[in-house]
């Protein structure tokens, strides 16, 4: 019994870490659908869409039982696609676009400081001293990741606003899901997720001007499928699945794998300057992972008490 929870610790923990990946990977979407004219909801307006599509075209040709959802749950994934689909992705994009990417990715995670104070209140989930010195090492190491100290840079106070409420979107659309996932199937809730989503996002994204753009730049569809793909139709199925095997407050910490490959990304990709301090900052962040990864042998399989 013991091994089996130690097994399904570290398969979640992996595709916690797998969906941190694909979403460190959208800086490459972005940039290209953002230099095409795209605004900041139109970009998220075209990811939910294909996201909706492909989801449900998957469970309609190979599961469609997975359509079923406990009715009591509706509201929840209602409201996690409002705050996944319109807020957390305006929030996010806006500090992006009026700071720095590497500002933005900083202030996202403070998210885990959000997620371990809202599983201690709503599922009463244990604060340990690994979890807190695990937490330390994550903040430490995303602020010498993305390279702010030393820059000399100060973004203004509705970014530095925006960017630690888009922590906040993050930790509660992390909190919401983890509920749901306890009571349907993690494909379900990533479906209902993603349509909600896309319907919150219809106001914002369907235009004259998103047409006029497609028909002059054909690949803007093609960009905006495979950033669904990647980072929201693999991103958050794997990571649904992976909060069912582990609790919140761990899953925030495996999360942080993001800033360290948006940070690959932009050296390997975008040439951006890499120094000892960032490399110090990807080890923090490893060493976080690894030390509450130990902290959760100690527990059951599913993270709960």
């Amino acid at each position: 019994m013991k091994d089996s929870g130690i097994s399904n610790n570290t398969k979640g923990a992996l595709l916690v870490i797998l969906a941190g990946a694909c979403w460190g990977s959208i800086s490459i979407f972005i940039n290209y659908l953002s230099a095409a004219g795209l605004s900041e909801l139109q970009i998220a307006f075209l990811r939910q869409t294909f996201a909706s599509l492909v989801l449900a075209l998957t469970v309609l040709l190979r599961d469609r039982s997975k359509f079923r959802i406990q009715p009591r749950d509706l509201g929840l994934l209602m409201l996690c696609g409002l705050i996944n689909g319109v807020i957390f992705n305006f929030l996010y994009f806006y500090t992006i676009v009026h700071s720095r990417a590497s500002i933005a990715v900083v202030l996202l995670y403070t998210s885990p400081v959000f997620v371990m104070i809202l599983a201690r209140i709503f599922f009463g989930e244990k604060m340990t001293r690994n979890k807190l010195i695990a937490l330390v090492l994550t903040v430490l190491g995303c602020v010498l990741v993305t390279g702010v100290l030393g820059e000399g840079y100060t973004p203004p106070a509705a970014a530095i606003l925006t960017g630690v409420l888009t922590g906040l979107a993050y930790a509660l659309n992390n909190i919401i899901t983890s509920s749901a996932v306890r009571r349907n199937d993690p494909q379900t809730v990533t479906l209902y997720t993603m349509i909600f989503s896309f319907v919150f996002l219809i106001p914002f994204g369907f235009s004259r001007e998103l047409g006029g753009i497609i028909k002059g730049n054909p690949m803007v569809l093609v960009v905006a499928f495979l950033a669904s793909l990647v980072t929201a139709v693999i991103a958050q199925y794997v990571f649904s699945v992976g909060l069912g095997l582990v609790e919140s407050g761990r899953a925030a910490i495996y999360g942080a794998s993001e800033p360290v490959v948006g940070t690959m990304v932009g050296i390997l990709i975008f040439h951006e300057e890499s120094n000892l301090m960032k490399m110090i900052g990807i080890a923090m962040v490893i060493a976080a992972i690894l030390l509450i990864g130990m902290d959760g042998t100690k527990e059951t399989c599913n993270g709960t008490e």
